[in-house]
């Protein structure tokens, strides 16, 4: 019997078949019928998942079948399903729309004509009877300080004005996540203006309405993702994403790249492995020397009879780990490696395939199993964040790969990122000047307040250069200071980016009294956003005493393209410090 004769049969059965409630049964079943009868290229069948909910209570409304990808693994799903229903004497098998509507399927039924009665009335009324669809749920984008994205009420299916405080209060949270500014707008109608701050991610957009998702909102970096993936690679991921906490985020799951969102996933996994406690098990077992109780009564009437005197049947505990949660890290790691392996370019991909391959030597060969609902989270917190790990990647929303349409939720503090890889700069360039790198959680000092009134307690620069008779301290600022001092001067910045980046330079100066070296350099370190940054370093000095002061301002690449690159950096950086 083929697969799909099997399947046919069981169907027949309705809800008398054998392989009811049993859904890794049934889903293996219809991975077989698949391979059978369709295409088998992997761009085909990952269009595809496969939806089981056979359950043997009558009052339960079971099905299974094949549903769109960039539906969730369970709950109400979107777009054209082939799909059966089993009852009492026989099954239901349909080409049905999912009770979330057509999804992205509505561009097909958009242009197809639905008629009621005979052939010949429905081509006579098909013009009068065409399907009206509400849009799909469309994907925002921006890019981290950025310039905002204008959102009207028809993108949220509302009209009129009274639906701007609603949606704000709906989705404060979200756009608080990704440190969204939201303005009312009034010109051209009413709207929201949302303008991207130092945060990149995704988020859903609710409804004002039904606080059902109907939109989603991606802030990319500013710079390549690319040059994301160099950055967090040379700083080995020291900052990562935030994953989940909401629904979906509409289409975003092909916008974002596969080793991102992989990241926070290969370290929970790598703080189970390090912290998890091993069983015990009883084994039995035959050995020429005993090991915890020896059967001597067994010893005696089975092996002395038979001459082997020197063979001891045993029995002991022995460390075990869970099998079944072992095989699904096994599986979590072989879809990771997968997943990685089209990114081979990517220095963060590398990076994390390295780490994924390492965990992979210490689970050690042995089943792999897609992990599933019946695996356990119970026993620590490291268990329980890497089981809802592995469970990202199993319904195929912990990756951001073509397999799905929509994404996990996640925010990154891309602020946080530059700091990271400025203080990771600054360590490679100490040796080449001869000074010792003082490092991000080395550099505070204590403010002393004398009186019951204070204010801040610490002045923390993100890292430094220590020297003899010489110090350099660093601090990292994501913004555009820089670029837009060499374009329009100091009287040309507007009030707003002039009050920001005085403030800058206050600060800046503070550290410079921070300690009591002949030579001491405050560096202001901007990201490069044009060439015309590179090599047009501002340079002052500031009398202070017998010491020489020095306040620069230093563009500073957001990853480097190629060794060369890193090395032409290094020297320009070395030159100017030695000046």
């Amino acid at each position: 019997m083929t697969s799909f004769d099997e399947l046919i049969t069981g169907m027949a059965e309705g809800r008398a078949w054998s392989l009811m409630g049993d859904g890794d049964a049934v889903r293996a079943l219809l991975e077989r019928v698949y391979l059978e009868r369709c295409h088998g290229a992997r761009h085909h069948r990952d269009a595809y998942q496969l939806r089981v909910n056979l359950q043997k209570k009558d009052d339960a409304a079971s099905y299974a079948g094949w549903i769109p990808a960039e539906n969730p693994a369970s709950g109400p799903y979107q777009g054209t399903s082939l799909v059966w229903f089993p009852g009492e004497s026989g099954s239901v098998a349909v080409l049905v729309i999912g009770t979330d509507g057509f999804g992205s399927d509505a561009h097909i039924a958009a242009g197809t004509q639905v008629t009621r009665g005979r052939a010949q009335r429905s081509r006579e009324r098909g013009s009068r009877a065409l399907l009206e669809l509400p849009p799909g749920r469309p994907l925002l984008r921006a890019v981290d300080h950025g310039p905002g994205v204008r959102l009207d009420g028809s993108t949220l299916g509302a009209t009129g004005d009274r639906w701007v405080e609603p949606f704000l209060e709906a989705n404060r949270a979200n756009l608080r996540r990704l440190a969204v500014d939201a303005a009312v707008e009034a010109r051209a109608g009413v709207a929201v203006r949302l303008t991207p701050g130092p945060r990149i991610g995704a988020v859903p957009l609710l409804s004002p309405a039904t606080r059902r998702v109907v939109a989603g909102l991606l802030v990319s970096p500013r710079f390549r993702w690319s040059a994301l993936g160099a950055v967090l690679g040379d700083i080995g991921f020291a900052t990562e994403p935030s994953l989940g906490g909401t629904p979906l985020v509409p289409g975003s799951a092909r916008e974002v790249p596969a080793w991102l969102l992989a990241a926070p996933v290969v370290r929970r996994l790598e703080a189970f492995l390090r912290h998890r406690k091993r069983g015990f098990s009883e084994r039995d077992e035959i050995r020429a020397s005993p090991r915890g109780r020896v059967d001597w009564a067994r010893w005696a009437t089975t092996h002395v009879p038979s001459g082997r005197w020197t063979t001891l049947p045993c029995r002991f505990s022995e460390p075990e780990d869970d099998p079944e949660l072992l095989a699904a890290v096994r599986w979590t790691l072989g879809r990771l490696e997968d997943e990685l392996a089209s990114f081979g370019e990517s220095a963060a991909a590398r990076l994390l395939s390295a780490r994924v391959a390492d965990l992979a030597a210490r689970v050690g060969p042995g089943p792999s199993r897609r992990p599933g609902a019946e695996l356990r989270a119970a026993g620590s917190e490291w268990l329980a964040e890497a089981v809802q790990a592995m469970g990202w990647v199993a319904e195929e929303r912990g990756l951001g790969g073509a397999r799905v349409l929509d994404g996990m939720s996640w925010d990154l503090p891309i602020d946080e990122v530059w700091e990271a890889w400025v203080d990771a700069f600054v360590a490679d360039l100490a040796p080449r000047c001869g000074l010792n790198a003082v490092r991000r959680g080395e550099t505070a000092r204590r403010l002393n307040w004398a009186t019951p009134t204070s204010s801040m307690r610490r002045l923390i620069p993100d890292s430094g250069l220590r020297g003899a008779g010489r110090m350099v301290w660093v601090d990292a600022k994501y913004k555009a200071h820089l670029e837009l001092l060499v374009q329009h001067g100091w009287a040309g910045l507007e009030p707003g980016t002039r009050d920001a980046h005085r403030a800058d330079l206050h600060q800046a100066l503070a550290y410079a009294a921070l300690d009591e070296a002949e030579r001491v350099d405050s560096v202001l370190v901007y990201p490069e956003l044009s060439s015309g940054d590179r090599g047009r370093p501002a340079v002052a000095t500031v009398a202070s005493g017998r010491r020489r002061v020095r306040l620069l301002l230093v563009g500073l690449p957001f990853g480097f393209h190629s060794p060369d690159h890193r090395e032409r950096t290094l020297s320009e950086w070395r030159a100017l410090l030695a000046a």
